[in-house]
């Protein structure tokens, strides 16, 4: 919007001089009463000014005092709430002096009546332990007195059955009077031996043991009619220790169903057969010990039995013996022999073993062989495992060279750092859940084994008839029935049948059947008869040349102990030009009880079969996949 603007006209005029001069009065006197005015009001404003000063003075003065006022009445009250607060602190301070002072002197008072008490219980206990000391020391003055009474009886008897044996052994007049012959005299000190040790102690025992070695009255097999028998004897707790002058030697020591319990033979010499049938060897134990010739241990209990660091030189026997627990440490054996023994958690820790060992149905379960020996000797039969439970067995960093494992349990065994060469397990032997790490292998042969879930590397291992770690097969079907394209292993009748080129023919069926047969064992395959995924199928080729009917021949398969039968027949075939035409027929089929035994494989030309052949019969074992649930 446009701006409007004005402008004033300037209108020049002229005016008279004495209108100036009448308007110089008038501003003159309204000048004038202008002053006066003015005057008057700042007279009024000095006066208005100090009376508003001293009403806004007045004012403030009186604030002032009522701030003051206010306060010193806030001081007042808070002082007295102050002092009011001490002295209830005062007070409660005083209570609180005077209740900790009651409870001290109660506490005081408690402690002083409690330590009177523990003054007075401690005499009591004083007291009570003078009179069991004086009791205890009594019971003990009397068992010394006892012991002493004991120890004078056994050297009593101990010094009269030495001087009544000696008399009997080296006074040759009262031997003359007494006994009629050595046999009798022998009787005598066998009767005299076994009831002194029976009245005796183990120090005394031990003595007597060696006083009839130093007589050599000890029991000799090669000498029976100048030593005695020690049959039923008590040799409990017995120390044969050899003197630092040599080594004690017993020669053909026969100790026969005697008590040898927690005996000891430190450094002993065993020449001649040693014989420990039918006694308590348990808790024994034997160290340093040289053992020349055969040791025999026919149902002997050897329960943890110790040797330690001994030698066996010649044949070990041990026979229908319990050993559970029993320890053999660091020490060697040229040939052992353990049969139906049981030697659960027992242990051969370090030990070697050359010649033939033997381990046959045997309990050898938890058994330890750690850092033990087989060695290989070509020109001596090996070592044997048959029918033994080594199960949770460990063979941690064994060396072992020709050795067989056979029908054996091995679930669980831990094989791992061991070194084996030449080494088979076989027939029915189960490595289930083994373990075989970082092992060395030599010519290692696993046949008809069981593997499963064993870690253990098949890269230079020979395996043949197998479970696999896996769960899979690797099995030799040829070996069930082999087509080695030549009639061998077969019973033919020479007279109803010719042979082609790896073919059968009957000669005489339009007259009478003819029948071939063979016998089947599956021992072979026994660790697969165990899995239910095994299956089983009989197969053949049926051929003519000219007309054959069906069912003119079958191939029956049946168990030789049970009823089982299977039946294989040919289809009918029929050849236009002479020439030989094949039809192949399958049956397959499982066996759910048969697990051993033979079966009987039989090929029947039936009458009228003159034109009909048979060729490449199968008899197969095979593993059935796993089938996945749908």
């Amino acid at each position: 919007m446009a701006r409007i603007r004005y402008f004033r006209k300037i209108i020049p005029f002229k005016l008279s001089k004495e209108f100036l001069q009448e308007s110089t009065k008038t501003i003159a006197k309204k000048k004038q009463r202008w002053l006066t005015f003015v005057k008057l009001s700042l007279s009024a404003s000095v006066t208005l000014m100090i009376a508003v000063f001293t009403i806004v003075s007045y004012i403030h003065q009186t604030e002032i005092a009522e701030r003051n006022r206010i306060q010193d009445e806030r001081l007042a009250n808070a002082t007295h709430d102050k002092d009011l607060e001490i002295a209830n602190l005062t007070r409660i301070q005083d209570q609180i002096i005077a209740n900790i002072t009651r409870y001290h002197d109660l506490e005081i008072a408690n402690l002083t009546q409690i330590k009177d008490w523990e003054i007075a219980l401690a005499n009591l206990v004083i007291a009570n332990e003078t009179k069991i000391q004086d009791r205890q020391i009594a019971e003990e003055n009397r068992n010394e007195d006892r012991a002493q009474q004991q120890d004078l009886h056994y050297e009593t008897v101990y010094a009269t059955y030495i001087e009544d044996i000696s008399t009997v052994l080296y006074k040759q007049p009262y031997n003359y009077s007494m006994f009629k012959d050595n046999e009798k005299k022998m009787l005598y000190i066998r009767r005299k031996t076994l009831l002194t040790l029976r009245s005796i102690d183990s120090e005394r025992r031990s003595q007597l043991f060696v006083f009839l070695h130093e007589n050599n009255l000890l029991p000799d097999q090669s000498s029976p009619n100048t030593t005695i028998s020690l049959v039923g004897a008590d040799l409990r707790h017995i120390v044969i220790k050899s003197p630092v002058t040599g080594q004690y030697q017993f020669n053909s020591l026969s100790l026969l169903s005697l008590n040898l319990m927690n005996a000891t033979f430190i450094d002993c010499r065993f020449t001649g057969k040693t014989n420990f049938t039918g006694s308590i060897v348990s808790n024994a134990t034997f160290s340093g010990c040289t053992f020349e010739n055969i040791v025999t241990m026919y149902e002997a209990k050897l329960v943890n039995a110790s040797f330690i660091d001994c030698v066996f030189k010649k044949e070990t026997q041990m026979k229908d013996s319990d050993l559970n627990d029993a320890q053999f440490i660091r020490s060697s054996f040229d040939k052992l022999s353990l049969i139906s023994v049981n030697i659960t958690n027992g242990s051969f820790i370090g030990c070697t073993f050359t010649d033939k060992s033997e381990f046959n149905r045997s309990e050898m379960q938890n058994i330890s062989f750690v850092d033990s020996i087989f060695k290989k000797d070509l020109k001596l039969p090996d070592h044997h495992f048959d029918q033994v439970s080594l199960n949770y067995c460990d063979f941690r960093n064994v060396s072992m060279e020709n050795t067989k494992f056979e029908n054996s349990s091995l679930i669980y065994a831990n094989f791992s750092d061991a070194n084996l060469e030449n080494v088979y397990f076989i027939k029915n032997t189960f490595l289930t859940n083994s373990d075989f790490y970082h092992s060395k292998y030599s010519w290692v042969h696993f046949t008809e084994t069981v593997l499963v879930g064993s870690r253990i590397d098949l890269t230079n291992v020979l395996l043949s008839n197998v479970i696999l770690p896996n769960g899979t097969w690797s099995i030799n079907y040829d070996q069930i029935l082999k087509n080695g394209d030549a009639e061998t292993n077969v019973s033919l009748r020479p007279e109803n049948s010719i042979t082609g080129d790896c073919s059968f023919k009957c000669a005489d069926a339009d007259e009478e059947m003819c029948l071939m047969e063979r016998n089947i064992t599956l021992d072979a395959f026994i660790v697969f008869l165990d899995d239910n995924a095994s299956n089983y199928s009989i197969s053949a080729y049926f051929g003519s040349d000219s007309e054959c009917a069906e069912n003119s021949t079958d191939v029956l398969i049946s168990s030789s102990q049970t009823t089982f039968k299977k039946q294989l027949q040919n289809p009918y075939i029929k050849s236009n030009n002479g020439t030989i035409q094949w039809k192949s027929a399958k049956l397959e089929f499982k066996l759910v009880t048969e697990k051993k035994g033979f079966f009987n494989l039989r090929v029947t030309f039936h009458k009228n079969s003159t034109s009909c052949l048979i060729d490449n019969i199968e008899f197969r074992l095979k593993q059935v996949p796993n089938k996945k649930p749908s």
